[in-house]
């Protein structure tokens, strides 16, 4: 709704108009949930098959998803489309000054084009989207804003202003950089990933994010982090002290060995005597 900027009433009369059948809400006529059926429902979805079924299915609607344009919204695609229609090149999704994720930077000129959804009518908003496009101004964009409503109503309208306005000429070869999703090296913020680290008790290499590493030592596990502090605390063990306690973990293993041993004989003593009456 907010993305077409129009309230639910309107939507549903569209739909109607168009002789779209809206399902009511709740079940169908004849169509309850009743114990049995829940029953059997239950047994049904807990068997292996259903199990690796539901699996594939997820699997297959995964890349879907993480390629989806979820990411621009109904009234940014349709500036997609009137800008592909006007041979303009542009890229989403960008950021600026290392601080303003914008919804459409044109290629051959410092234009900035924004879809303002229902949100950016708020006052709070409002003031923020002040202080972004002073500075986009002061760093030499121009920036175009435009209401769900006028985007909606005539999307080639809206950029045949930006185009008069800035003096935009067709692209011989237009370059259209959409993206589609922000997750690894696609995302504006990355980073480089995972990095290789040197545990500093273990000496072994693990790979994780840098920002989870900032410490002043490196661990790869809370294990090695406990060593170190032991370590810290008591100083390194000698050859005695490390003798000492290999002998005393062999003597509570032997322990329990001859504990185990103890209670299994005694149990099979109790099962194998007579019954006793009185």
């Amino acid at each position: 709704m907010a993305e077409y900027q129009r309230g639910k009433p309107k939507i549903k009369q569209v739909i109607l108009d168009a002789g779209v059948v809206i399902r009511p809400r709740g079940n169908m006529t004849g169509n309850e949930w009743s114990p049995e059926r829940r029953e059997a429902h239950r047994l049904a979805t807990r068997t292996p098959e259903f199990a690796a079924k539901a699996r594939t299915a997820t699997l297959a609607r995964l890349a879907k998803v993480r390629e989806s344009p979820a990411i621009n919204t109904a009234i940014e695609r349709r500036l997609h489309d009137a800008l592909k229609t006007a041979r303009i090149g542009f890229r989403t999704q960008s950021i600026l000054l290392g601080t303003y994720l914008v919804d459409i930077e044109i290629n051959q000129a410092p234009v900035v084009i924004e879809a303002d959804g229902q949100v950016h009518s708020l006052p709070q908003q409002k003031a923020k989207d002040a202080l972004r496009d002073t500075a986009l101004a002061e760093a030499g964009y121009r920036v175009f804003r435009f209401t769900g409503s006028e985007i909606n109503t005539d999307a080639v309208a809206c950029i045949e202003r930006v185009t008069s306005a800035c003096g935009l000429v067709p692209d011989r070869e237009p370059v259209y950089d959409i993206r589609t999703k922000f997750s690894g090296e696609l995302h504006p913020l990355w980073k480089g990933g995972k990095r290789e680290f040197t545990c500093e008790t273990c000496g072994g290499t693990f790979l994780a994010q840098p920002k989870h590493r900032t410490g002043e030592h490196v661990y790869c596990s809370r294990q090695c982090s406990a060593k170190a502090r032991v370590g810290a605390k008591l100083g390194p063990f000698t050859a005695e002290h490390r003798a000492k306690i290999s002998a005393g973990k062999k003597r509570h293993h032997q322990t329990k060995v001859e504990s185990d041993l103890r209670g299994d004989a005694q149990r099979a003593a109790e099962t194998t005597a007579p019954a006793t009456l009185f």
